[in-house]
């Protein structure tokens, strides 16, 4: 375990002022106020744990955390006897606070939505979940939430991964994104079905960094003309900015249920990468103890056979590997390309010496 919590990066979180700044609202008109029939149910107090997973599922309500529709996961969480349900609002990439503002600005729901999960899956125990290696930050964050305990999880960049391994110590958790537990609140109370998400909007672009709720299928563009631009962008990035997506036409990319931030950067993009040094500096902080520069190796020179004997499968994507790398490769993006063109469970098991091929 001496490792356990050293692997990973130490980041910069940068999340003020964003974080610290009220949850403002951009919404669509024709959208925001779509219910469902709130009358066919009975009062809250009285609901069953079929009943709440069933105001989800036609409230359709996502968790942003993994883009899984909620009533699925309260089903499934259900029938397998999880224990303890926890409201992740972890947010440890840079820049990025759409779970914890939300969190904090709107505790009530959160608290509210935490409990109708709690009741949807039979779970004793509650938590909030938040980074704790986040120290450049305005904004105080209690130790209890509504009379819910805060727990801190620590250690490097990626600490989301380890949350499970923080709570879990015999049965299995839930964990579900605080943006989730409002919009579940929210449908359970009032009947509203989930036509927004919310998302941060930062970088050195954007002249109002903040936290929004925007209407799902909102442009992008417009979204970062509602906090203002003070430069022109030549790179935006859909999600955290260590796993993010690089988005090109910004005019027609729409906010999705997971998209949890836009940023927008400008940098000088001059073409500085060479060729791998093996220095092992990729090595030395994956998460899962992969050897990101061999597998970054096997798939420059095409050896995809070899893959499965250095577990690919195991990657979780967080970047760490292209982040430290000397040489300014992107190793995550080639594996992760590599990835989603491998038949289903060609990289993950590891083969016997005698099988390698």
């Amino acid at each position: 375990m001496a490792g356990f919590f050293t692997r990973g990066i130490i980041l910069e979180q940068r999340k003020e002022p964003a974080l610290s700044r009220d949850l403002r609202k951009f919404f669509n008109v024709n959208t925001s106020k779509i219910t469902i029939d709130r009358d066919a149910y009975p009062p809250v107090d009285q609901l069953t744990p079929q009943q709440i997973i069933a105001i989800a599922k036609e409230a359709r309500v996502v968790d942003e955390r993994d883009g899984i529709p909620l009533h699925q996961k309260l089903a499934m969480a259900h029938d397998t006897g999880v224990i303890t349900v926890v409201g992740d609002a972890s947010d440890d990439e840079p820049y990025i606070s759409s779970q914890l503002n939300p969190l904090l600005k709107k505790s009530e729901l959160a608290v509210e939505g935490l409990g109708l999960a709690q009741r949807a899956v039979g779970a004793q125990h509650v938590y909030f979940a938040v980074y704790k290696n986040i120290t450049d930050i305005f904004t105080k964050i209690p130790r209890k939430i509504g009379g819910v305990e805060v727990r801190r999880v620590r250690g490097r960049y990626p600490a989301e991964y380890r949350i499970t391994d923080e709570f879990a110590k015999v049965r299995p958790v839930l964990l579900i994104g605080a943006g989730a537990l409002i919009h579940l609140a929210r449908a359970v109370l009032k009947g509203k079905v989930q036509t927004t998400c919310f998302i941060t909007v930062a970088g050195n672009c954007v002249a109002n960094p903040t936290n929004l709720e925007v209407s799902l299928g909102m442009p992008v563009m417009q979204v970062l003309e509602r906090c203002g631009l003070s430069a022109e962008p030549n790179i935006i990035v859909l999600g955290g900015s260590m796993t993010g997506k690089a988005c090109t036409d910004p005019d027609r990319a729409a906010v999705t249920y997971n998209t949890g931030a836009v940023l927008a950067f400008y940098e000088d993009t001059k073409d500085r990468r060479y060729k791998c040094i093996g220095c092992g500096r990729c090595v030395d902080v994956c998460p899962e103890n992969l050897t990101p520069f061999y597998i970054n190796r096997c798939i420059e020179h095409g050896r995809l056979r070899d893959l499965p004997f250095y577990e690919i499968d195991r990657c979780i994507g967080c970047g760490t590997c292209s982040y430290i790398c000397p040489a300014n490769l992107d190793i995550s993006a080639n594996i992760k390309a590599v990835r989603s063109k491998l038949p289903r469970g060609k990289g993950g098991s590891r083969p016997d010496a005698a099988e390698r091929p």
